[in-house]
């Protein structure tokens, strides 16, 4: 195993462990002295990796801050609960309804639509009578701020909404 497959193994198993794993154990485990694992673990804080060395060992810091896009839409009312579930079914989540109307200006509603439950539950009260969509001020045009783990998943989601004809360009 070269220094940078061990380096790679390194990182993956601090990734795996929710505690602390001793530098005597990484050593142990790839059959190199302490001293070694002591120098890896330099040279991947060196790359920009946060670990974090604690008395019990190191941990891997990651941040898990959601990734976001405002995506700009239009669709019937029936269309509601295809456009959720697409979106979520893909791993995402949808944090706002927003319009922008010429007499009120920008009117953000959070709806906070996480599962197909949520989607179901949301999609129903849109198509009660005595409810009224905020997109119908903008004859079904509206924004919504979707979050994601990743980047890649809010492209899926983009590329899944303008595959079914509901994406707007800005």
């Amino acid at each position: 195993m070269t220094g940078e497959e061990r380096r790679n193994s390194i990182i993956e198993n601090l990734k795996t462990n929710k505690l602390p794993v001793s530098a005597t154990k990484l050593a142990k485990e790839f059959n190199v002295s302490r001293q070694i694992v002591v120098g890896d673990i330099a040279l991947i804080r060196a790359e920009g990796i946060d670990i974090i060395a604690t008395n019990k060992g190191y941990i891997l810091h990651e941040e898990k801050t959601p990734k976001s896009v405002m995506i700009k839409v239009k669709h019937k009312p029936e269309d509601v609960y295809d456009e959720l579930c697409t979106i979520v079914d893909l791993g995402a989540k949808v944090k706002t309804e927003e319009i922008e109307n010429d007499l009120y200006g920008r009117i953000v509603s959070e709806i906070n639509v996480n599962t197909r439950e949520d989607a179901r539950t949301f999609s129903e009260k849109c198509l009660d009578e005595s409810q009224k969509l905020l997109s119908t001020l903008t004859d079904g045009t509206h924004y919504h701020l979707i979050t994601a783990d990743n980047d890649a998943t809010l492209i899926r989601v983009e590329r899944a909404l303008n595959n079914k004809g509901y994406i707007r360009k800005q």
